[in-house]
């Protein structure tokens, strides 16, 4: 049982909390504050600590400001109680409430259930409840608020002609999702011979509209503005980019209005959450096929949204909410294309010949805890001369690595632009817990080096059972045991390739996706839409 907190340290925490939780007053670097100090107590303080600090704050700090109190306590906590009172709160209070304080507060909650904060039996039953209902509403207050209800239209005769690839973000081909989408646009019009569009409609939050701890601001490729031709990776593809900074009545229209001229006979909803391609499809005014970028529970109101894998996970859903989700489930493979390498070797600091584990990613400082550290401290202890990179930026985790044992053979490498040139020094992939790492996972398979990850997330979707493990001591064991025996890491390095075989072929996924956005306009003309 952890000790709990002095009672002055205790006082001192919630002095500092209080500080923030009173003010009236807030700018950018006042959030910024009040973001760290939150997260410095969730890591510095055991749950016990942590509960008996948000009970304190629960009994003394004003109630009057719902987003920004309970934001705060779901932080100390991970009870996702205190969500449910922000969604709840904001709901009642929808006709009065901006769209845009409704939108911003989805994006922010949304981003710390994929981070993997929440903990508790209620995450089960959360996002297929109470987190969709909330998003049903959203969408449908603003069309209602907004006067953003597209018309109805009437199909053209014959096949898929053209497609609108809908994303909320498209940065650069640094980014993965990006790499995606343009993949996907750039294979239906090349591979198809389709006539495609991108609509790049930068509808993250790309402003803060309340005090929700922490804040959550996206990044938005200014120069990407307009109608344009996009050329990535020796193709070209039609793009339409809108990049005004505030979510708002008049940048949704100019969207709505721009998808509605291009005329497409289907919509591609690509990635959940995807408000503009789903004011198409509440009402019926299109067909609309959403194609998921994560694994789990997607949230869309399409009428069909596909897997990110062949498994049905609607099952996992109680039987009160499976059925909106259940109804619409395809089962998919969202498939991968390998960026491309100039095969110049990769700089990993460390000698040649070393023996290498990889870590990969783009939250490294959120993903990376320090349990992950202490995991792989562990491995390394079992591992005598091997090393261990971390790629992709990272702020902090630099400095998180010196109280470790083995901080001397672990190296930050920062953003590794040929990532398949690293992963041909490496010999063993290790995936934290986390809900990402698809993509990295996927290109490490490719590459013939074997993944250790748990059993959930995109990981372990993309790896397959083969490559997955139940606990923290068998994590640690098939690490070791790939590191150190040269012929269980060669029977793996064949099966890593021959699981990339399985899931990587993006052609087949193209033609996998027009056929049910085929299914998807013969239920827009029977008049099934919608969840």
């Amino acid at each position: 049982m952890p000790e709990p907190v002095p009672s002055d340290r205790m006082t001192e925490a919630a002095a500092a909390l209080m500080v923030f939780l009173t003010d009236r007053q807030f700018d950018a670097g006042k959030i910024n504050r009040f973001s760290m100090l939150c997260d410095g107590l969730r890591r510095s303080l055991d749950q016990d600590s942590r509960l008996g600090l948000a009970d304190l704050l629960e009994r003394e700090a004003p109630a009057n400001d719902t987003v920004r109190l309970r934001s705060v306590l779901f932080l100390l906590t991970g009870d996702l109680y205190h969500y449910e009172r922000i969604l709840h709160y904001l709901m009642l209070g929808a006709d009065s409430a901006d769209p845009a304080v409704l939108h911003y507060t989805h994006w922010c909650l949304s981003r710390q259930l994929f981070l993997g904060v929440a903990t508790g039996d209620k995450l089960a039953s959360f996002v297929p409840c109470d987190l969709f209902r909330y998003y049903t509403s959203m969408v449908r207050s603003v069309a209602r608020r907004w006067g953003l209800t597209p018309p109805r239209t009437t199909l053209r005769d014959g096949p898929i002609r053209r497609v609108a690839v809908v994303t909320n973000q498209f940065t650069n081909q640094g980014h993965q999702p990006t790499r995606d989408c343009f993949d996907f646009a750039a294979r239906m019009q090349d591979e198809f011979g389709l006539d495609v569009a991108i609509i790049n409609c930068n509808a993250l939050p790309t402003r803060v509209e309340n005090v929700f701890i922490p804040p959550m601001i996206a990044e938005v490729a200014a120069d990407l503005e307009g109608v344009f031709a996009l050329k990535m990776f020796g193709r070209q593809v039609k793009v339409a980019s809108f990049t005004g900074p505030a979510f708002s009545q008049d940048k949704l229209r100019l969207i709505v209005e721009a998808i509605d001229g291009y005329d497409p006979d289907l919509i591609v909803s690509f990635g959940g959450s995807n408000i503009v391609a789903d004011l198409f499809a509440d009402v019926g005014a299109r067909p609309v096929v959403a194609l998921p970028t994560s694994s789990g529970i997607t949230l869309s109101l399409a009428p069909i949204v596909l897997g990110f894998e062949e498994r049905d996970h609607t099952q996992a859903i109680s039987p009160l909410y499976r059925a909106p989700f259940a109804r619409r489930f395809r089962p998919f493979t969202f498939g991968y294309t390998l960026p491309p390498s100039d095969g110049v070797r990769a700089d990993t600091g460390f000698p040649d010949g070393t023996p290498l584990f990889a870590v990969v990613g783009t939250r490294l400082d959120e993903e990376v805890t320090g349990e992950v550290l202490g995991l792989f401290d562990d491995i390394l202890d079992r591992c005598p001369g091997a090393g261990l990179v971390f790629a992709g930026e990272a702020r902090e985790l630099q400095a998180r690595l010196a109280p470790l044992r083995n901080h001397g053979r672990m190296r930050c490498l920062g953003h590794v632009l040929d990532i398949r040139a690293l992963y041909r020094r490496c010999h063993v992939f290790l995936n934290p817990p986390r809900q990402g790492g698809g993509g990295g996972a996927a290109f490490a398979l490719a590459e013939g080096v074997p993944v250790v990850t748990y059993g959930w997330g995109d990981g372990a979707s993309v790896s397959g059972p083969g490559f997955s493990v139940a606990d923290r001591a068998a994590f640690v064991a098939r690490a070791t045991l790939l590191m150190t025996d040269t012929e269980a890491r060669e029977a793996a390095a064949a099966a890593a390739r021959a699981r990339f075989a399985e899931i990587g072929d993006r052609h087949r996924c193209v033609e996998r996706l027009l056929a049910y956005g085929e299914e998807a306009r013969s239920l827009h003309r029977a008049g099934r839409n919608g969840p």
